[in-house]
């Protein structure tokens, strides 16, 4: 939350977890783990925060084969990358709320980019959970220090340094840890 990336308008960060948007055919259920590849990112600017939201589809699904970086989806999928900014600019309005704004000029930026956003995301986020970020924060924003406390006594805590430790050992963000066909697990 008190990150400011340096393309997102100096709006700081939405203290949510990225958003990921699957743009597949498979329907999964919700919760279900699945084996993805890594498109591309929108810069959505939700009541002046960022709000990165990532584009993925499903490594099994068929249309994975075609598509390995953002523009491969206007190649084979000609307006798909429109509608879902459109939606990310619209789905607010009928709550009364105005419509959304983009960082990077509405852009949608490569798979090289949205990699280097989700390293900063992740970082981020593990500051916060490990509770490194929380003695930063606390001369800041003493709501967000409680909301790390309550975290950090869950048992949340010990299933993120689990994944945290796990994430790690495999160093999933090197290239030697995505799969033959460049799919990244999370």
């Amino acid at each position: 939350p008190t990150f400011i990336h340096h393309d997102t308008m100096g709006c700081r960060g939405d203290n949510d977890p990225l958003d990921v948007c699957d743009i597949g055919m498979r329907i999964v259920q919700p919760g279900e783990v699945r084996p993805i590849k890594v498109l591309g990112v929108l810069c959505m600017i939700d009541d002046g925060e960022a709000d990165w939201k990532v584009v993925v589809i499903d490594a099994m699904d068929k249309w994975a084969p075609f598509l390995n970086d953002i523009e491969d989806v206007d190649k084979h999928l000609p307006g798909q990358l429109d509608a879902i900014r459109e939606w990310f600019r619209t789905y607010k309005i009928p709550d009364g709320k105005p419509p959304n704004i983009f960082g990077l000029e509405e852009r949608f930026m490569n798979k090289k980019y949205t990699m280097e956003i989700i390293k900063e995301c992740n970082a981020s986020w593990k500051d916060l959970i490990t509770g490194k970020k929380e003695r930063e924060l606390v001369e800041q924003d003493e709501e967000v220090s409680k909301l790390v406390r309550k975290l950090s006594k869950s048992n949340l805590l010990s299933m993120v340094m689990d994944e945290t430790e796990q994430t790690s050992r495999a160093s999933a963000f090197q290239s030697n840890d995505e799969n033959d066909d460049g799919a990244l697990s999370f």
